[in-house]
């Protein structure tokens, strides 16, 4: 496996990854296997939730409601 920069590894399971997504409950740069689900708030504003976020029910019901 070739070496990779710290920053290129995703913050939630540790994997190297080469695309990731800010969770927006825990600030966490999460990738595609670590994100729960995504959705377009508005027009210009992208949101979205990872697993672990995902399992406190307070941040669901907020990320569901958006």
């Amino acid at each position: 496996m070739p070496k990779t920069k710290e920053s290129s590894k995703c913050e939630r399971c540790g994997k190297p990854h080469y695309y990731f997504e800010p969770c927006d409950y825990c600030k966490k740069r999460v990738c595609r296997a670590c994100q729960k689900s995504s959705k377009n708030a508005s027009k210009t504003k992208r949101i979205a939730i990872c697993k672990t976020c995902w399992t406190t029910s307070k941040k669901r019901k907020n990320f569901l409601a958006a």
